[in-house]
């Protein structure tokens, strides 16, 4: 990406197209699909922050050790769709049980389960309300038609389609609206 864009003007002469009589649509569709894309892009990178500012407020409010460290964690999870989520639950049950000292003097265990039940609240909530409808504004899509793209594309090519099912969808919408 850093090549193509810091090539000054290579990327023009790498991918061309050429059919006589279509070229201003192919050049709008060129823009149209780099705004797609980069929407999906800061779209991401907001959530990863958003994740970030919520965990490190959480945690930290719930008295867990390396609570900054734990929600830069929380925030890469979210590039890794259930694996990712599941990992940081986990090292946030291994902090809050090994770290000593608990909120409101909790057994460790059940300090760990108070920790993890509301990681995973807030997770549930992100997953439902936020990211849907984050990303559907950013590319135009309605959040239900992203939420059954994400659906079908887990089921036909595995976990990356969750990650990529609304630029996907964004773009399969562009082409059949060229199409038509």
């Amino acid at each position: 990406y850093f090549l193509l864009s810091e090539s000054l003007g290579v990327k023009n002469r790498m991918i061309n197209f050429q059919i006589p009589g279509y070229q201003d649509d192919l050049n709008q569709l060129s823009t149209r699909l780099g705004k797609i894309w980069n929407a999906f892009l800061r779209g991401q990178l907001i959530i990863t922050l958003l994740t970030i500012i919520i965990y490190t407020i959480l945690l930290g409010i719930l008295g867990v050790r390396y609570y900054y460290v734990l929600a830069l964690l929380a925030g890469l999870a979210r590039f890794v769709p259930y694996v990712g989520p599941a990992v940081a639950w986990a090292t946030y049950g291994l902090v809050a049980f090994y770290q000593g000292a608990t909120l409101f003097g909790l057994e460790p265990i059940w300090y760990v389960v108070l920790v993890v039940a509301v990681a995973w609240i807030v997770d549930t909530l992100m997953d439902n309300l936020v990211v849907p409808y984050m990303l559907s504004d950013a590319l135009k899509v309605h959040p239900a038609g992203v939420l059954v793209a994400a659906l079908i594309g887990i089921q036909w090519f595995g976990i990356i389609a969750v990650v990529l099912a609304a630029p996907v969808l964004a773009t399969f919408i562009l082409f059949i609206n060229y199409a038509i």
